[in-house]
């Protein structure tokens, strides 16, 4: 999401930095603005135009759908162990068709929307030439030897649109699917109630827990085509926030038996008991579960009893820095994820950017273990914070939300407007080509 973070309950927006990027294939031509022959300044556009391609630019390494095995995600039908490398993108999650009914609280003069629009139309364009999928998607296979893309969707538009009979934003949701699919990428969809999709809130405040509305958007939105789809994962629901226990009224956190069951009556139902729902509409898809608290993580979790199988789970590590030492930023990623990966779960990153790190962690020794070493280790895998993200901030890993015609424009931010000269995201780049290498 253009999200706010959780971190001790509080909400904040996070900083995101850019990356340089990859030399494009043969097809492709990259002017960078960061380097390499580039003079312009970090905030200035660097167009990269994209001819029209001879080939596919999916990789036929890149596998038809994903599986949990052995609480391992791995390549369906085989048992060769699938590494996501990805990012979260924002462009479909602003339902544009209904903005004017359920996106009523932006405040006066937001260039939100505007950004959000842009970032809908450049994953949306019409397919390239003699291919099944467009620039953005082209380029995040090329520039970033990407096998997934995560695109959180709009749970209040999915509702609208159930309730009404309608489904502009449902078949825009689909079509876009369908380009990811063609490029040769897993798609995790995200069922989002964040501001920015629109989502109307739940006694002024964001939407906790999953409910019979997120049933209904998710109902709205599958079809035989997504769930005989094996290279769909379906995220329940991002970000849950079972704070507030449910006998007592009193502050918990984490409480799973509130995440997994909700209070016991409408609205709130729990991860649990709607993720059996979409299990009974989504036979074949991986389901994707968030954890709660801080990064959204795993601290004291034991699956409950009913899980769905092919089931795996995701946290957001943005407060992954703790003490500004790794032996404590360490010793918190036990706790929080670690420890809950090695005892036999399928876990990935569906979010993370290096947002709180400096000055920090100032020399990076923290960001570089953690993607480098810890993660590895404990056989967890990094999907980025935000493809087409909109700047509304003071930068986001990778501004590219504007697509004319058969180019891609990416906006560029390194360092961060603070100074910052982080460059968590160059090394979570040369990450995913060393991942990409070795699979």
């Amino acid at each position: 999401m253009v999200r706010q973070a959780a971190v001790g309950g509080a909400r904040r927006y996070f900083t995101m930095r850019g990356l340089i990027f990859f030399m494009l294939l043969a097809s492709a031509t990259l002017i960078s603005a960061c380097g390499g022959g580039g003079s312009s300044s970090p905030e200035t556009p660097a167009a990269t135009t994209l001819q029209t391609p001879s080939v596919s630019a999916s990789s036929s390494t890149q596998p038809e759908g994903v599986a949990v095995v052995g609480g391992q995600l791995v390549v369906a039908g085989t048992s060769t162990p699938f590494i996501p490398r990805g990012f979260t993108s924002e462009g479909v999650i602003y339902p544009t068709q209904y903005a004017s009914k359920l996106c009523t609280d932006f405040a006066p003069g937001s260039q939100a929307p505007q950004y959000l629009q842009e970032a809908q139309a450049a994953l949306t364009d019409v397919p390239l030439p003699g291919l099944a999928y467009n620039a953005s998607f082209q380029a995040m296979v090329q520039d970033w030897r990407l096998n997934s893309v995560r695109m959180q969707i709009s749970q209040g538009a999915l509702q609208y649109e159930a309730e009404n009979g309608l489904s502009a934003y449902t078949d825009m949701v689909r079509t876009t699917i369908a380009q990811a699919r063609a490029a040769g990428l897993i798609a995790i969809l995200s069922m989002q109630t964040e501001h920015y999709s629109c989502t109307p809130y739940q006694n002024g405040n964001l939407q906790r827990l999953p409910d019979v509305n997120t049933e209904q958007a998710w109902a709205q939105l599958l079809n035989p085509t997504l769930t005989n789809d094996k290279g769909i994962i379906l995220e329940i629901f991002n970000e849950p926030d079972p704070t507030v226990n449910c006998n007592a009224g009193t502050y918990q956190q984490p409480d799973w038996t509130t995440w997994a069951n909700g209070c016991g009556s409408e609205p709130d139902q729990g991860m649990l008991t709607v993720g059996q729902y979409v299990r009974s509409l989504a036979p074949n898809n991986v389901l994707l579960f968030d954890g709660t608290g801080i990064d959204f993580a795993f601290v004291g979790f034991t699956p409950p009893s009913g899980m769905p199988s092919n089931s795996a789970y995701t946290f957001h590590p943005y407060s992954y820095v703790v003490n500004s030492t790794l032996a404590d930023s360490s010793a918190a990623w036990d706790t929080r994820f670690g420890n809950f990966a090695n005892s036999g779960h399928a876990v990935f990153v569906t979010e993370w950017n290096e947002a709180y790190s400096c000055p920090s962690d100032p020399n990076q020794t923290i960001t570089n273990s953690f993607i480098q070493s810890y993660l590895p280790a404990h056989s967890i895998w990094m999907m980025g914070y935000a493809w087409d993200a909109p700047v509304i901030s003071s930068g986001y890993m990778v501004n590219s939300y504007d697509y004319p015609g058969n180019t891609a424009n990416y906006q560029l931010v390194d360092p961060n407007t603070a100074g910052c000269a982080e460059d968590g995201g160059k090394v979570l780049q040369k990450q995913f080509q060393a991942e990409a290498t070795a699979n």
